[in-house]
């Protein structure tokens, strides 16, 4: 009996915390909405910024959650629209000690992490080596920052036939303008196999194989128990383009930089030679920046943003061109 209780009690705690998690992605997604109508986002882009906070699991469960939630959505984004402006505001609980940046009023000062921004930063550091320190915390050095702005030259890839940069035309040969055919070429990179996504998902694994080394593993026997369980390892073959061409490009550019014999770019190279006997699978560029960005001290996390980073250039890129070149008279 005290077990069926426990068990009992277990499920109205589970049933309480799903109630209370559900009220806080609705409430997220009303603010949101309120934002975005006091800012004259327009409606359809709004409901992006509100399902963000959702995320239904899929296309339907999508529209049954907007039809759900119709009243209460409209309500929030005409509230902002006709309300007073006023600053953004977040939870309680999304308010950190240390924010990652702030307008201080009283010295007209921009705080940048722990720096100030007029003070610290201009003049003293290039723009991607402020980018990164406001991504990841890390201080990078000059010559490290010359080598990942040459890292994402050689990431550049604004190919039309890439997922992101179809999506992007497709919205901005049509009209329909620049800010709307960015955020389509955004969404795409949330695929598990594209951008950022590709390459924390391959710097985890080299984490993981790293462990496994530390643990005295063979590397060899790492991988094989991955492909054996049909894991899906990003940054090793890319079956629809064929071998990556950026891949040479930036094994020279961080063997010029003196950054080819580093722990996690040789421990790829060991990856990659299991990964080829084992499945011919050959490391892509997304494996690459991984091994470099996680050599300069970054977490995988780290790694997504740097390398979403590099790749939304040729999403900004190619929403500007679609854009000015409409569609092809016939």
């Amino acid at each position: 009996m005290k077990t069926n209780q426990d068990a009992l009690t277990h499920l109205m705690k589970d049933l309480a915390a799903d109630k209370q998690h559900d009220g806080d992605q609705l409430a997220d997604a009303l603010a949101s909405l309120v934002d975005a109508g006091a800012t004259h986002v327009p409606p359809w882009m709004s409901l992006v910024a509100a399902l963000a906070s959702v995320r239904p699991d899929g296309i339907g469960a999508t529209i049954d959650w907007l039809l759900a939630h119709r009243t209460e959505l409209e309500a929030a984004y005409d509230r902002g629209a006709t309300g007073k402006l006023a600053v953004a505001q977040v939870p309680r609980a999304m308010q950190y000690e240390h924010e990652l940046g702030y307008l201080d009023r009283p010295r007209n000062a921009v705080v940048v992490r722990d720096r100030e921004l007029f003070t610290d930063i201009i003049g003293k550091r290039s723009f991607f080596q402020t980018a990164v320190y406001v991504m990841t915390g890390l201080e990078l050095s000059a010559t490290d920052c010359e080598m990942l702005d040459q890292i994402g030259n050689a990431s550049l890839q604004p190919d039309r036939r890439a997922w992101p940069m179809a999506v992007t035309r497709r919205v901005g040969a049509r009209g329909g303008g620049y800010s709307s055919a960015v955020l389509a070429g955004v969404a795409m990179m949330g695929a598990p196999m594209i951008a950022g996504e590709a390459a924390a998902s391959c710097a985890r694994f080299l984490l993981r194989a790293r462990a496994a080394q530390v643990e005295g593993r063979a590397i060899a026997d790492l991988v094989a128990d991955a492909l054996a369980r049909k894991e899906r390892v990003m940054g090793f073959g890319r079956p629809v383009v064929g071998p990556d061409e950026r891949v040479p490009v930036m094994a020279d550019i961080a063997q010029r930089y003196g950054r080819g014999e580093l722990p996690y770019v040789s421990l790829l190279r060991e990856v990659e030679a299991a990964f080829v006997a084992q499945k011919g699978l050959h490391t892509t560029a997304a494996a690459w920046a991984a091994a470099i960005l996680l050599d300069c001290g970054m977490t995988a996390d780290g790694v997504h943003a740097v390398s979403n980073y590099w790749v939304t250039v040729a999403v900004f890129a190619q929403a500007l061109f679609s854009g000015e070149r409409g569609l092809i008279a016939r």
